[in-house]
């Protein structure tokens, strides 16, 4: 691509690290050095914006490992307490998880019922969480708020739970392919998760700002960050590549500025073969594999890069 002057950037609904981490780590796999944090849209880049939203007001921040150094790096306040995680949560807050939370935290815990505590204004799901029964305990018990933290402020009955924080959530996928042969729940399971608990606990709908494929905001933001590296050359067509038809190929097909075109692989989520094509999100185009679908578009005539052309 770099040989034949084509802008590319690479988008993921992964994440759970930071750009620059992300960008090398894919340097390294591609053998690549050149591969910069210039080209890297995670599933929660987006999500860097709203630090100057939450500036001084507490969240709580969900994921991984890292995700709490990904959310001091986007300028959200770890270190001063605003942005705390359910692992600190669950170590500083006597009795908030009955069954005991006893594994290293990263940062110090943090009791939220005591006194002079800031309420909890928001919930941003990063990554994909790791231990879903703490963090569904703990971030139903932040829906509710109130203090001590989860006893709401309307009202024992179900009518008077209202939603009192914001939340936030980075990737909607159901389903990843990792390395075990059958795909793995994602992030998006543990917002229905979420969801359920809540609609049954307060009987309302949760509501939820999703960032991520196969959403339009992704798309622009990606489309953004190529046009950046084409120079301000004006962009015909963009290509969307990848494996999962329900993310890659829904957002592609759904983009509203109408130059993105899908082309499914069959080396992950997909598995119906380079002849055959998804049901629910048919792609414009499927390939074998990421090679071969680049290789196909730089041989092609100009005729053959229109919509009706696969």
């Amino acid at each position: 691509l770099r040989e034949a002057g084509v802008p590319y950037a690479f988008m993921t609904n992964g994440g759970g690290v930071t750009e620059a981490v992300k960008a090398q780590e894919l340097a390294k796999l591609l053998g690549d050095p050149l591969i910069d944090e210039s080209r890297m849209l995670l599933s929660h880049t987006p999500m860097r914006d709203l630090a100057q939203r939450f500036h001084r007001r507490r969240v709580v921040v969900v994921g991984s490992r890292d995700t709490a150094k990904v959310a001091q790096a986007y300028g959200f306040d770890v270190q001063g307490g605003w942005a705390v995680t359910p692992q600190q949560i669950a170590a500083g807050t006597p009795s908030i998880y009955p069954q005991g939370y006893g594994k290293e935290v990263g940062f110090p815990p943090v009791d939220v019922n005591a006194p002079g505590q800031p309420p909890i204004e928001g919930i941003l799901i990063f990554y994909d969480p790791v231990d879903w029964s703490m963090e569904l305990q703990i971030l139903t018990d932040v829906l509710l708020g109130g203090s001590p933290l989860g006893s709401g402020g309307g009202g024992p009955t179900t009518s008077s739970r209202a939603q009192v924080a914001e939340v936030y959530a980075s990737n909607p996928d159901f389903i990843w392919q990792a390395a075990y042969p059958a795909p793995r729940y994602g992030q998006g399971a543990f917002v229905d998760c979420l969801r359920a608990l809540w609609l049954r606990l307060s009987g309302q709908e949760l509501r939820v700002h999703e960032f991520g494929k196969p959403h339009a905001s992704q798309f622009e933001a990606a489309r953004k960050l190529i046009e950046l590296q084409a120079s301000g050359r004006p962009l015909e067509r963009i290509y969307m590549m990848g494996d999962n038809p329900a993310a890659d190929v829904r957002g592609a097909n759904g983009a509203p500025d109408g130059v993105w075109r899908s082309v499914l692989v069959c080396t992950g989520v997909y598995r119906g073969g380079a002849a055959g094509n998804d049901a629910a999100d048919p792609a414009w185009r499927v390939e074998a594999d990421l090679r071969a679908a680049v290789e196909r578009l730089l041989e092609a005539a100009d005729h053959e890069h229109a919509r009706g052309e696969a």
